[in-house]
């Protein structure tokens, strides 16, 4: 048996993609040792979670964004769940502003518009790095609210997650829309942690998620899972704000919290700007 977080309702397309995973991660890497049934535990908030991980109760592995902070406390299995895609952010604007940000062109141009962000996300940090204007907010229809009322400019999401969060909350936020014609760029992952000394288990799930990518089944899961699926093909064009098709454009930034050694130019791994039909912006 494994125990692995349970979440929110409103979260379980997430929570489908990263137990599939994980599942198909077991069996192939399994070199015939019993495959241990998943059983997910009550709702842990992220902070506890961590807590309960590392000490070894409650949880044996869980899955979330990484840190120096996270891999030094816990195992991390350092295979990128969704190949970097969460670091390729798309914009949710409300549909009035699609025009203005046909106008950016450059970094600069993006620091004069203010971001909504979660409490505590990683990605502030990030995004205040390279001088983004960031608004904080607690919960995410609050967030939401604030975008449809104009109270800030944009709200980033992973390159995967727009599509399906917009179709969920349409009806609440019919003025808020996907503006797919620029991306923001930094290099995160979602990685497998476990208990800082369970290499046995480690060693599987790297095994089998190995495995996974040689076959070709890694990137075939990802293009077929309900969360991540929308995201393909990454060349599609964006649209203008007369919708017609338009080279999509990229701003990139650092990460200054990135793990040493986090080799994101490894193509069997990440995925890469060069994947998307982009033209880089200073």
């Amino acid at each position: 048996m494994l125990r692995i977080p349970a979440v929110h309702p409103e979260f379980h397309t997430a929570q489908d993609y990263f137990v599939g995973l994980l599942r198909r991660a077991l069996v192939k890497g399994a070199d015939g040792q019993p495959v241990p049934q998943l059983v997910e535990q009550l709702h842990i908030e992220q902070g506890r979670a961590l807590h309960e991980l590392t000490r070894g109760r409650l949880l044996d592995i869980y899955w979330m964004g990484t840190s120096p902070d996270r891999e030094q406390q816990l195992r991390a299995i350092r295979i990128p769940l969704v190949r970097g895609l969460e670091g390729y952010r798309r914009f949710i604007i409300h549909r009035s502003q699609r025009k203005t940000f046909d106008g950016i062109n450059s970094l600069a141009d993006l620091r004069g518009f203010k971001a909504c962000q979660g409490l505590d996300w990683p990605d502030t940090a990030i995004m205040r790095a390279a001088e983004l204007s960031v608004r904080e907010l607690a919960g995410y229809e609050t967030i939401l609210q604030r975008l449809g009322s104009l109270q800030c400019d944009y709200f980033p999401r992973a390159y995967f997650e727009t599509h399906t969060e917009l179709a969920q909350f349409q009806q609440e936020y019919p003025d808020l829309e996907e503006y797919d014609s620029l991306i923001l760029h930094y290099p995160l992952a979602i990685y497998f942690f476990v208990k800082r000394d369970n290499e046995a288990l480690a060693q599987w799930i790297t095994r089998g998620l190995e495995r996974m990518i040689d076959d070709g089944e890694f990137v075939n899961y990802l293009r077929s899972q309900a969360l991540t699926r929308t995201a393909f093909p990454l060349k599609k064009p964006g649209r203008n704000a007369s919708g017609k098709p338009v080279t999509k454009r990229m701003i990139a930034i650092p990460n200054p919290g990135l793990t040493e050694g986090t080799n994101y130019r490894n193509k069997r791994y990440w995925y890469q700007p060069g994947d998307f039909n982009v033209r880089r912006l200073p």
